[in-house]
């Protein structure tokens, strides 16, 4: 369990840790962290160099331009919710590829992810009824809502026969990266393979709540993306596949991904060449990672950043054990070695486990997969009690020490007091819920 426990603890420790110093500091001088927007903009390739603007329903406007890789992100300061998003210009797949000459759209109801594709442009025009160009123009957030938002999601994907393929992926707030094998950027091919020359009609129909003139677009769609999907892996873009084996080379290592959602497709396949200085996988080469020196032999764990993602590699005894991928602070799945099983309890039933982390009145959680379930409570708090990665854990200037553990059925608690001694002196409970599934 040792592997699950950094892992957890990786994640866990600093935001919560930042929400205990937050809530200590009280009063009017309470320091707020910033709020973010930030997304992809893509068709199936990103939008490189293009234009994002931001108008909300209150505060100044907001201008970015995209990464190499389509991403993009605002800070909010003084915006008040609702906002929408334009892209506008820019070039397709890199600076030098053909230019994009059509404006997508966007809307957000809440911080954190926001996309601006084709698809989220559909749903925009179904939301104001209009051409999403000309209502960005003078934007009314009269009457919208998360509740109104999430009724044009469903319409356009229903109308389109999108739901069967995209599932619980929402086009609008789902993480993703524009590169083959993404689920997400599959659709956006599949979805421009199958409108091909008919978008402005599309979009014509999406704002007036009817899609009768493309009965035809969902068989169309389904047949684009199935194409697409069989050949994940055949492009060099990820060397990845979606199931089946993988060949890699010499010094790769083929690992299985596990995850609900987000960049990897769940049981997707891809070779990895890993090692303390480098991290190489699908046609690139991460360097200069950081070292998490929480980590306690025989296992270390060494981050790489690509983007808005990162790559947290841990080894046992030097040999690749895990790869946990992270969007921010937001975990999203691992890839474990093909030859090798996820969790090292002794117990039985690998499954999801389930983490709710408890600071200073603020709860997180996070889902874990392929973790065992442990055989009795004497498994459970003995790991826990003797892992010094946690016990001598440090956190913003300060340590974790334990102070209960209990486990019952498929539920392990810990209690413990978290110490924070920079920038203020600061002790504060901290519970964890961990439960099996």
């Amino acid at each position: 369990m040792q592997d699950v426990i950094n892992k957890i603890f990786r994640m866990g420790i600093p935001a919560l840790a930042s929400a205990a110093l937050l809530s200590a500091c009280g009063g009017g001088d309470t320091a707020v962290a910033p709020s973010m927007l930030s997304g992809t903009a893509a068709v199936g390739l990103p939008i490189v160099d293009g234009i994002i603007n931001v108008s909300c329903a209150a505060g100044s406007k907001l201008t970015t331009t995209t990464s190499a890789t389509g991403l993009w992100q605002v800070t909010m300061s003084g915006q008040t919710l609702p906002c929408a998003v334009q892209v506008n210009g820019g070039k397709l797949g890199s600076a030098t590829g053909a230019a994009q000459t059509q404006p997508y759209h966007s809307i957000a109801v809440s911080f954190g992810t926001v996309n601006v594709t084709p698809l989220t442009d559909l749903v925009v025009a179904n939301l104001a009824q209009k051409d999403p160009q000309t209502w960005f123009s003078g934007a009314s957030f009269t009457g919208i809502d998360a509740a109104k938002v999430n009724t044009a999601l469903d319409a356009v994907n229903t109308a389109l026969g999108l739901k069967s393929q995209l599932g619980t992926t929402n086009s609008l707030t789902t993480a993703f990266q524009a590169q083959n094998g993404d689920a997400m950027d599959d659709a956006l091919e599949a979805f421009n393979t199958a409108v091909a020359a008919n978008y402005t009609a599309l979009l014509a129909a999406s704002s007036k709540g009817t899609f009768v003139d493309f009965g035809n677009f969902g068989a169309a769609f389904t047949t684009a993306y199935g194409t697409i999907r069989a050949n994940v892996g055949n492009t060099g873009n990820t060397g990845g596949t979606s199931g089946g084996s993988t060949t890699c080379g010499a010094n790769e290592i083929a690992s299985i991904y596990s995850g609900n959602a987000g960049q990897y497709t769940n049981g997707q396949q891809m070779c990895f060449a890993a090692s303390p200085t480098a991290l190489t996988f699908a046609g690139k080469t991460l360097s200069n990672p950081v070292q998490n020196t929480v980590v306690q032999a025989p296992f270390s764990t060494y981050k790489f950043t690509d983007s808005s993602l990162s790559y947290e590699v841990t080894f046992n005894n030097g040999v690749l054990h895990e790869i946990n991928v992270m969007n921010g602070q937001t975990f999203e799945g691992q890839f474990a070695p093909a030859s090798s099983t996820t969790g090292t309890g002794t117990g039985t039933g690998a499954g999801s486990l389930t983490v709710e982390t408890t600071v200073a009145g603020i709860t997180s959680s996070v889902v874990v997969a392929g973790v065992s379930k442990p055989a009795s409570q004497a498994d459970f708090c003995g790991a826990m009690q003797n892992d010094n990665s946690l016990t001598a854990l440090t956190a913003s200037g300060g340590s974790l020490s334990i102070t209960n553990c209990s486990y019952s059925g498929n539920v392990g608690t810990i209690t413990a007091n978290l110490v924070i001694t920079t920038p203020i002196s600061l002790s504060t409970p901290y519970a964890i819920k961990y439960t099996y599934n």
